[in-house]
């Protein structure tokens, strides 16, 4: 295939393959389906999206305390039945967390917690993740926004927005 760079205003119609470093600047235009693969994809300034679609997972866990995986955090939404009295989220250990996301330093996932149970849960901290502003009650039939980054190697830190 022969080599070639991209400057100015340029249209790539039809199927193309980048393989290698691919440099793309200026205003880019990418219609259609877009596939990145690779150990680090990389996308800095300014990216517009119009309303995307995301797959959610939904992880349900019939328990009174509750410890999800950061497999299950990945998949998008954790939904807690909690049924025997009040109960807790205990969100993932930090070196879990970091074991379980690719790439980890620097990332961010961000997942939703819903109380579907008769009871109110707590969530809470564990050993190398943090919550900003504590811990954080979710009423019955109640949800929360988790947001949670690794700050370094084993150690997460979760800011909670309450939706409720």
């Amino acid at each position: 295939m022969p080599k070639f760079i991209l400057q100015q205003d340029n249209v790539a119609v039809g199927n193309n393959t980048f393989t290698g470093t691919s440099t793309l600047s200026g205003a880019t235009t990418i219609s259609g389906a877009l596939t990145l693969s690779g150990t680090t994809t990389t996308i800095s300034g300014t990216a517009k999206t119009t309303n995307p679609v995301v797959t959610l997972t939904n992880t349900d866990i019939d328990a009174q305390n509750a410890t999800p995986t950061a497999a299950q955090m990945l998949g998008g939404m954790i939904t807690h039945t909690s049924v025997t009295g009040a109960g807790t989220c205990t969100v993932p250990l930090g070196t879990d967390m970091s074991a379980g996301v690719a790439s980890a330093t620097g990332s961010s996932i961000t997942w939703l917690y819903y109380n579907d149970g008769s009871q109110t849960v707590t969530i809470t901290a564990n050993t190398g993740h943090t919550l900003v502003g504590g811990t954080a009650a979710v009423t019955t039939g109640k949800h929360m926004l988790v947001t949670s980054r690794c700050a370094s190697a084993g150690v997460w830190v979760s800011f909670l927005t309450t939706l409720m």
